[in-house]
């Protein structure tokens, strides 16, 4: 892409407004445009005219495979990249893995666990786990073509292998972004806005784990009494339109569960 002053530009097809704070933040001027991202013909002309302004795209074809995620579980079984014809027995531990590409390299920046009592980062995996989890999603993300941004990408893990469930370009939902930044600062939307100009961003590796409970209304307390319990690190209050949720660090994920699970009665005041 050619910068003109060294003033980094992106584009963003029907924009996070999570990316747009980020980009404002970093001083990266924004182009957008919305668009039906399964409507493929339709991609190609509105995404040429952004390469043609030197921006960084991806393909229409694989913006339209990652918005149809019955072609995304077309991919995955036609390429065997899930064991046992990807069907997820009960009791599978559900993952989603962030991810971060740029040039069609892609970068795992973050696995989650979703466990019984709220969300898990990084997920309590062994090393060999989580490089066999890390391998089905970016060989996936190789399938579809995908070469600029945040992908989010679900999985479980069953006895016979990771199994994808699903994928989609952009930013994982709150309150990932926010674990992964308290379990090791990695800023997800930060990378994101890397990426989508071209550069490289480097690994973060997670020093301690984050846990995040997501609440649906009334919560007895109000955010901000939230906010100063010990150990809380981020807050987002319910609203009318979403749960809340709040978010703790611990240094193992046994104290992460028992912290979780007695602020979250605390905060609903269900002690149950």
């Amino acid at each position: 892409m050619k910068e003109d002053n060294d003033v980094r530009r992106i584009f963003l097809l029907n924009p996070d407004l999570r990316l747009v704070r980020e980009a404002a933040e970093a001083g990266v001027q924004v182009r957008s445009a919305r668009a039906d991202t399964r409507d493929e013909p339709a991609l190609r002309a509105l995404l040429a005219e952004a390469a043609d302004a030197g921006l960084f795209v991806n393909s229409a074809r694989s913006l339209a495979l990652l918005a149809d995620q019955d072609a995304v579980q077309r991919l995955v079984r036609d390429n065997r990249l899930s064991p046992g014809g990807a069907q997820v027995p009960s009791g599978a531990l559900g993952l989603t893995v962030e991810t971060l590409s740029v040039h069609g390299m892609h970068q795992a920046v973050g696995i989650t666990a979703r466990m019984p009592y709220g969300l898990l980062h990084p997920a309590p995996l062994t090393e060999d786990t989580a490089a066999e989890v890390r391998a089905v999603v970016t060989a996936l993300l190789d399938l579809t073509g995908y070469q600029y941004g945040p992908a989010h990408t679900s999985v479980a893990l069953t006895p016979r292998g990771p199994v994808i469930t699903g994928c989609r370009a952009g930013l994982a939902r709150d309150p990932v972004p926010e674990l992964l930044k308290v379990a090791g600062g990695c800023d997800l939307a930060a990378g994101a806005v890397d990426v989508l100009s071209g550069r490289l961003v480097d690994a973060v590796r997670p020093g301690r784990f984050a846990a995040a409970a997501v609440l649906n209304p009334p919560w007895r307390l109000e955010s901000t009494e939230v906010g100063v319990l010990p150990h809380v690190r981020h807050v987002t209050p319910p609203d009318a339109r979403a749960p809340g949720h709040f978010v703790v660090h611990a240094d193992s994920p046994e104290v992460a569960a028992r912290r979780l699970t007695s602020l979250k009665a605390l905060v609903t005041g269900d002690a149950t």
